[in-house]
């Protein structure tokens, strides 16, 4: 953004009390005033992580939240609304919603007597499945934020992100040796909500808290470039704006909807895809099993009735073509998609389904912008515009406004950014800055590190991070176009390119490929049509299908490990 080599900057702080840095030697935007310290911005960094102890807003303490509904006011009003409509369905069983509130509400006053209520984090290690969604509502209408951990992950990792969260209560499906005292979600009678239990499970529910909506409602992690994850927390009134955007605006749920849960917990576009249709009176669909491959997808689409579903972008993007019309025979009017670039033909072929493609960091609330396809709809897939709250600029490494057709780093703004990361008060202030363009005083701004265009016709282009920008022979060279002209080569399905320092002769750009293979020659050959020379591949890796992570991205730490055969000759 600004280069640190030159620029002295400020610790300055708007009336939350909420700090960032500003080049000093530039105006302030309104509503921010200097806090008194000055220097490079890691001095300023190190400054504000001694000194920014309370994180949370000083609005949220006044305790004033200006009739703003948080997610568990929109769950309650389905409730009232809807008592005998279906929520959440397994192949085992349906709870209605009067049965799922009374089931959310036990656990969560047990969660209250373990000292749970607003300003706490609970964590929550579970697997996708019908106890890990009774845990989420319930840490909700506790008051606290919930913060869903990977039961595969190592003990002690989970265990630092607890610690680091401030987080001392933990709800599991299992018990866990590296934590005795954790709640178990499948106790006896957590669960059951016949008519043998309505005497208990319906008193006292008015003693469960009101949360604010600027209060945390969950917390997801994030990869850390100090091999620390981040630990991103959001607010209600965040998710909840982009709920009542996808009811209102975006045809994303209806009441009559059966949601199919495909994502695990960890994801943060899970807290949408379950909270959104639990928000909306309709119905949350969980299949048996832990993981949810493509292979898995049509089957319990057919078994659950399912009519909306998430499917990662790395994965509909070369399979959508041969997977979309096969749904919507199944019955699915709705596929949505995210979590990268969206790159694939025939997206908006199969109609009557329709493919939202969202974008966003978990920073901005799941997702920011919104694009649905149709046959017009090129191969690289517009991210489309922003939701209602939502204000995003394309500004330029001084942060200026450049000219729509032109490439900048994307900026978000508004009612959907994140608190920060907790307990890394320095990082936050690096990432949410001063906003110079709000028409409110003290407003922030978050630097998403992603590199895109506004075309005329008012859609976003993503173009690629920031960072995903490699040198070769002195050319930089923007992985996201070389992965594009791969995919276009007759016979590749899907493809991922990186930069490897390891391969013999040097740092040189390799290919990994799936679909039908042809010889690295001949590919070498049809790229050299598409693209420069400096950016065609040097090697080539064909796999039956690319790695993903547990976010449904492409793993490109497996990629960096896997074995190199010989480079392709040069002509």
């Amino acid at each position: 953004m600004f280069d640190d080599e030159q620029c002295e900057f400020s610790v300055v702080v708007n009336h939350e009390e909420q700090h960032a840095i500003w080049p000093a030697d530039r105006e302030l935007p309104a509503g921010w005033r200097e806090e008194g310290f000055t220097g490079r911005s890691k001095a300023c960094l190190d400054h504000i992580d001694r000194t920014w102890t309370d994180m949370r807003p000083l609005g949220l303490r006044g305790r004033h939240d200006g009739g703003r509904p948080t997610l568990v006011d929109l769950f309650a009003q389905q409730v009232r609304a809807r008592p005998h409509a279906p929520a959440v369905r397994t192949r085992e069983r349906v709870w209605t919603y009067a049965e799922f509130d009374r089931a959310t509400a036990r656990l969560a006053r047990r969660l209250r007597r373990g000292g749970a209520g607003s300003g706490t984090v609970v964590g929550l290690l579970a697997p996708r499945s019908a106890a890990a969604l009774t845990g989420l509502v319930a840490v909700l209408r506790s008051g606290a934020a919930c913060l869903p951990l990977a039961p595969g992950d190592p003990p002690r990792r989970n265990q630092e992100v607890l610690a680091d969260a401030g987080c001392t209560q933990l709800l599991t499906t299992a018990p866990a040796e590296w934590f005795p005292e954790a709640l178990l979600i499948d106790e006896p009678g957590l669960e059951e909500s016949g008519p043998h239990q309505r005497g208990r499970a319906d008193e006292d529910t008015s003693a469960l808290p009101r949360p604010h909506p600027l209060d945390l409602a969950y917390a997801i992690t994030t990869s850390g470039s100090t091999g620390r994850p981040k630990i991103v927390g959001v607010p209600h009134e965040g998710i909840v704006n982009l709920i009542v955007a996808s009811v209102e605006d975006l045809d994303l749920v209806r009441e009559d909807d059966v949601t199919l849960w495909t994502t695990a917990p960890t994801v943060d576009s899970s807290m949408h895809d379950i909270l959104m249709p639990l928000c909306a009176g309709a119905c949350v669909a969980i299949a048996d099993g832990d993981d949810m491959p493509a292979s898995r997808i049509l089957a319990a689409v057919r078994d659950l009735g399912v009519t909306t579903l998430e499917i990662p972008a790395a994965v509909l993007g070369p399979y959508g073509r041969q997977l979309l019309p096969r749904l919507a025979k199944a019955g699915v009017r709705l596929v949505i998609t995210g979590g990268s670039q969206l790159d694939g033909q025939g997206l908006g072929d199969a109609a009557p389904l329709v493919v939202a493609n969202g974008y966003g960091p978990t920073e901005a609330s799941v997702a920011a912008t919104w694009y649905r396809c149709t046959g017009e709809t090129p191969s690289w897939v517009p991210i489309g515009t922003p939701v209602r709250g939502v204000r995003t600029y394309v500004l330029d490494e001084e942060l200026r406004p450049v000219p729509v057709g032109a490439e900048g780093q994307m900026f978000l703004a508004g009612v959907g950014l994140a608190r920060g990361y907790l307990g890394l008060p320095g990082r936050t202030a690096a990432a949410f800055l001063p906003d110079p363009f709000a028409k409110t005083p003290g407003a922030r701004m978050y630097a998403t590190g992603d590199r895109v265009r506004l075309e005329p016709d008012g859609d976003y282009v993503y173009l690629g991070r920031i960072d995903d920008q490699v040198k070769i022979r002195g050319f930089r060279v923007e992985i996201g176009e070389v992965e594009h002209a791969l995919r276009e080569c007759p016979g590749v399905v899907d493809a991922a390119a990186l930069l490897r320092d390891d391969a013999m002769g040097g740092p040189a750009l390799v290919a990994v490929l799936t679909g039908a293979r042809s010889p690295d020659k001949e590919l070498a050959d049809r790229l050299g049509d598409l693209i420069p020379s400096h950016m065609v591949p040097r090697f080539f890796v064909w796999l039956d299908e690319l790695p993903l992570n547990r976010a449904g991205k492409v793993d490109r730490k497996a990629l960096a490990v896997l074995p190199l055969t010989d480079p392709v000759p040069r002509s």
